[in-house]
């Protein structure tokens, strides 16, 4: 790592130093760190059951951790510790980024988090200077980003999209012309671009690693930092050649890419632990933001993590990974195959995601123009018929898509469309759901056209 990434602190961040409270050190008398006595902990072990590779998860082992055998792995995750996490835990986050995201320059490290939004809330106030600072995104986003964003009040502009995910020329073209663009030379030069490259929320588009290393290119260029967000990189569902789809962290020379991972697809959002992984000036701006937040990530959910993979084995994780994908191209294909049936292909156009969650579902604008009495600009027009389809389909068939708009910083772009999701609704009621949301396009169109 050769750059000075501390130019990207904000104010905030310069302000944060490490707490004076600091662990006392191995082999050291402390008469100073106010930590309970392990004698108060109530908590003597703890037993799990699990479902086993061994089975094809079809049954479950008992893991057992009792304070007697395993005193270290119980206080551990009974006592206030520091931004390292548990000690099995944190080896097993060490190999498992270098085994699947292999970073290219040296000076890397991580710390392990409390969630992926509790990530990028850190990361935002480790950054971002509120009402000062550029972020960009893609022009259809994940909301919980564009909700994070708001009250940093944070200038945002988005970037193009094609079927294909984010357009690194257009990228290129916009920093280039950055201050010669009336759209944007009165705003600060963007610092970071935020991104969802593998199962895109809401799209389901995953970028090709020619668009991948193009995007290090021109960020490397232009001196900003990219945060890859990828909670759907192990839900790769299809052939496998989708399976060597790297992360961004393989292009970055110079440690500018910011990787946020979470354990809520892979295992269960409950536990609250994501990882985040970047150059260690970063890594340790964070920690110092931890020790006066949330101190560390939950002890006991690191703890029931470290017990599971320690059980199933590196073997049987990736049995895991594979059990996951299995189910996950079952459900995709079940929600195709009932679009394929039941929704109107002259009204609308939908992919067919090799990664992630989610299915977009285009809407045709051009065969829905507008009235002839409509006071609407195009734009308006397209969440017109969005809320219109989203209201007959929510209320008169019961069934609810996430509405485009909701994934869009830029209002003012001509476009409409639904997230659909295969990842929760029981089979039937997905083909089910499938009909009805046809069946809600048409009486749409039929309620503007028919006369």
């Amino acid at each position: 790592m050769t750059k000075d990434f501390s130019t990207f602190f904000s104010n905030e961040a310069n302000l944060r130093k490490a707490s004076v409270m600091a662990h006392p050190a191995p082999g050291t008398i402390s008469l100073s760190t106010g930590l309970p006595n392990p004698e108060c902990f109530p908590l003597k072990g703890i037993t799990l059951n699990v479902e086993s590779p061994e089975s094809s998860f079809q049954k479950s082992n008992e893991i057992k951790r009792n304070i007697i055998d395993n005193p270290d792995e119980i206080i551990s995750s009974c006592q206030y510790m520091d931004s390292n996490g548990l000690k099995y835990f944190n080896e097993w986050v060490k190999n498992y980024i270098i085994d699947n995201f292999k970073p290219c320059y040296q000076n890397w490290d991580f710390i392990i988090q409390s969630g992926a939004t509790q990530s990028l809330d850190a990361l935002f106030r480790m950054l971002i200077n509120p009402i000062e600072d550029t972020i960009l995104c893609e022009s259809l986003t994940y909301s919980c980003f564009l909700e994070t964003c708001i009250p940093f009040k944070i200038n945002l502009f988005s970037i193009k999209m094609d079927e294909n995910g984010i357009l690194p020329d257009d990228l290129n073209q916009l920093l280039t012309n950055w201050y010669n663009n009336e759209n944007t030379k009165k705003f600060k030069f963007p610092k970071l671009l935020y991104t969802m490259p593998t199962g895109h929320n809401p799209t389901g588009i995953t970028l090709s690693s020619e668009r991948r290393e193009k995007l290090l290119e021109i960020c490397n260029t232009h001196n900003i930092l990219i945060i890859e967000d990828d909670p759907y990189y192990h839900l790769q569902i299809d052939d496998d050649n989708s399976k060597h789809i790297p992360s961004l962290l393989k292009f970055d020379t110079e440690g500018r890419v910011i990787r946020i991972d979470s354990f809520s697809k892979m295992l269960m959002p409950g536990l609250r632990v994501s990882i985040v992984t970047c150059n260690k000036l970063f890594r340790d701006k964070l920690a110092n933001h931890n020790e006066l937040s949330i101190h560390s990530a939950s002890a006991s959910s690191q703890l029931i993590l470290q017990m599971i993979f320690k059980d199933w084995g590196h073997d049987g994780y990736l049995k895991w990974l594979d059990h996951l994908q299995s189910i996950y191209r079952r459900r995709r294909n079940i929600m195709l195959e009932a679009f394929d049936k039941y929704l109107p292909h002259k009204l609308v156009t939908y992919n067919r995601p090799i990664h992630g969650m989610f299915i977009w579902i285009n809407i045709k604008l051009n065969e829905f123009p507008k009235l002839p009495n409509s006071n609407y600009s195009d734009s308006e027009w397209a969440t017109f018929i969005e809320d219109q389809i989203h209201k007959i389909a929510s209320e008169k068939y019961k069934v609810i898509l996430s509405k485009g708009h909701w994934f869009m910083h830029d209002k003012s772009l001509i476009q409409a469309g639904f997230r659909a999701t295969y990842s929760y609704s029981e089979e039937d009621n997905m083909i089910k759901g499938a009909e009805s949301f046809g069946n809600a396009i048409n009486d749409v169109y039929s309620s503007l056209y028919s006369n």
